[in-house]
């Protein structure tokens, strides 16, 4: 089989599988639902499919058909309500998500049928699940709740909310938005006012981030300038010559991934002096609270100055950092400072790596598979996913 015939296969696969980092143009709200969310049943809520999904009673049981989506039920304190969830690689960094019903193939697939065993109150699709497969569990009586396309921090938030409203969980939703709202904003305006050094962000070369992703904003949040933002849009293949001739100071890889062979990369002044953040790939594409991780990880190191004296000033309401443990309800803010050191077969970094790193990063397995979404999106195979 040629090069390109296993990417696009594999890249099939990987759309499913990560389900928070495709993208197309952002139809999703870009501002907080509700002031005061309300958890009162029954419940309407419009889907990301524009389908009204009413609830009569308040959840007991959930199926979560992404990794995305089980990342939101256990950030907000509803984790208990999983029943069903992909169970793999992309998600064994949730604390006991184990012990759950796997509902996909090896593939990352949804089976329906494990699916309708299950009967639960409601299932959550993010927006990459196949039309059919939503269709096929509506048919067999299912409500289902689809995502909307998430494209930015905002809407992130957002979904998170109405998952909240969902599942009966308000106030968990809502101290986890506005926990995660406010380090990410102190953390922007800490480094608003420093120089930002340029940053190439490699999801396996050709494959990188433009205008109009999660990750991007991600990026600028830190403080720093991504090379593509301007070269392209969503998720796309850059060449050669743009990354030579914007020199990136900064190289952002997925935990275990090696440097790419490419002489614009390996001739870069962040290579050369050695100025590489590592981050686990599970954080910046599962579009969730956890994007808070990477964030910080970049702006400690673009801008450690302005990141200690943030670190070191206390607030009235201060944030609390976090080690990045599982409870995802009483810690959704983890920071990068409370993580292990690389370990010696990875490229040497600048910053250091979150402790729940699950499977996601052996051999670099999770940054092969977010390169192969961002192959898929290039080949146009999304399409045959979306009708």
């Amino acid at each position: 089989m040629h090069r390109t015939d296993v990417l696009m296969l594999v890249a099939v696969v990987a759309g499913l599988v990560l389900a928070g980092g495709v993208v197309a143009a952002d139809s999703s709200p870009e501002t907080s639902t509700t002031a005061q969310l309300s958890c009162e049943f029954p419940q309407e809520i419009e889907d990301g499919g524009g389908e009204t999904v009413r609830l009569e009673e308040e959840p007991e049981e959930v199926v979560v058909l992404a990794p995305n989506n089980a990342q939101h039920m256990w950030e907000i304190g509803a984790k208990d309500k999983v029943v069903g969830m992909p169970v793999n690689t992309f998600t064994s960094y949730l604390d006991g998500s184990e012990q759950r019903t796997n509902v996909v193939d090896q593939q990352g697939f949804p089976v329906a049928e494990e699916v309708v065993d299950l009967q639960p109150d409601l299932v959550i699709a993010a927006d990459i699940i196949p039309e059919d497969t939503v269709q096929q569990l509506r048919d067999a009586n299912l409500t289902v709740y689809q995502s909307p396309l998430l494209t930015g921090v905002e809407s992130m938030l957002s979904e998170v909310e109405r998952v909240g409203q969902l599942v009966g969980e308000c106030e968990g939703a809502t101290e986890t938005v506005e926990e995660t709202r406010q380090r990410m904003n102190e953390i922007e305006d800490a480094v608003a006012d420093e120089e930002a050094p340029t940053v190439y962000y490699d999801l396996g070369f050709p494959f990188t981030v433009g205008e109009g992703t999660l990750e991007n904003e991600l990026i600028t949040k830190a403080g720093g300038d991504n090379i593509a933002r301007e070269a392209g849009q969503s998720y796309f293949e850059i060449s050669e010559e743009v990354i030579a001739a914007n020199d990136p100071e900064w190289l952002v890889l997925a935990e275990g991934a090696p440097i790419p062979d490419v002489t614009a990369i390996q001739e870069s002044t962040a290579v050369a002096e050695d100025q590489i953040v590592r981050v686990d790939p599970n954080y910046i594409s599962q579009h969730g609270p956890r994007n808070v991780i990477p964030i910080e990880q970049m702006a400690e190191a673009f801008h450690p100055d302005a990141m200690a004296e943030l670190d070191a000033t206390p607030t009235p309401t201060e944030t609390p950092t976090a080690t990045a443990t599982d409870e995802a309800s009483e810690t959704p803010e983890p920071t990068a400072t409370d993580t292990p050191e690389p370990t010696a077969t990875e490229a040497p970094t600048t910053t250091m790596t979150p402790t729940e790193d699950g499977d996601a990063d052996d051999d670099g397995a999770g940054f092969a598979v977010v390169g192969a979404v961002m192959a898929m999106l290039t080949v146009g195979l999304l399409a045959r996913y979306r009708r």
